[in-house]
């Protein structure tokens, strides 16, 4: 039997792009359960950070940089259960199922990208934006990058509780969420395909290919006519693996 797959949609607000990008993960994810998590607008039935009131002031840190608290926030707030989840960031657009463009790794526990060792990348701005950082872990320093990641469910309860018990409030996201997994022995494993459009130079057009394409901030016609009816399809009661069904 196949491993029940969830996708955590990670976003600021819900203009256009977010629904264009979270429209596109969806077409290509109909089996999955799809749940958004917002640090301020959410989307119908969505779960918002104003829920987890002690969790407000780790993210106001440095809003931009801390998707990890958006992830720790749903976590104390879930009513899924997932075997398999990918987390992903509103500036992430989808022409391939997670289940396809993950099938060479897809037993691995946490699967990123691309991996950042203090040893062998040094020159990663976060790893000198570290301070004040918990004993516990000082021997599992690692980066993820970018924020896109494919984890066991194991992965989130151990991680986000970890964060949650000894918090890491310096440097961002994409080290802390990797380096608690570490600490709790998993470590991620780097993916990248061949012809890999995950990168972190902005995409201004998308060619025309069975991909995951990041970063897609804005794209030039957005066709607004079509994201109503998109959203009214994403959102309604008759869709399966929403929030508050």
């Amino acid at each position: 039997m196949a491993e029940k797959l969830g996708i955590i949609f990670l976003h600021h607000n819900t203009s256009p792009e977010a629904r264009r990008n979270l429209a596109s993960i969806r077409a290509h994810n109909s089996d999955a359960v799809l749940v958004t998590m917002s640090a301020g607008e959410p989307f119908k039935n969505g779960y918002t950070l104003q829920s987890t009131p002690d969790l407000k002031p780790l993210h106001a840190l440095d809003p931009a940089q801390s998707p990890d608290w958006l992830l720790c926030s749903w976590f104390t707030q879930r009513q899924e259960q997932c075997d398999k989840w990918w987390i992903v960031e509103w500036d992430t657009f989808a022409r391939v199922s997670v289940r396809d463009y993950y099938r060479a790794v897809w037993e691995y526990p946490f699967v990123a990208s691309s991996v950042r060792l203090p040893y062998r990348e040094p020159e990663w701005a976060w790893f000198n934006k570290i301070s004040n950082l918990p004993p516990i872990y000082s021997s599992s320093l690692v980066g993820g990058v970018p924020f896109i990641y494919l984890v066991s469910d194991d992965v989130i309860k151990r991680a986000c509780t970890t964060l949650l018990e000894v918090p890491i409030t310096s440097g961002n996201g994409e080290l802390r969420f990797p380096t608690a997994a570490s600490s709790c022995g998993f470590p991620p494993c780097g993916y990248s395909p061949p012809r890999d459009r995950i990168t972190w130079i902005q995409w201004r057009s998308l060619p025309d290919e069975r991909a995951v394409f990041h970063p897609v901030k804005r794209i030039f016609p957005v066709d607004q006519s079509l994201l109503k009816p998109v959203e009214e399809r994403l959102f309604s009661p008759e869709q399966p693996g929403l929030h508050h069904e």
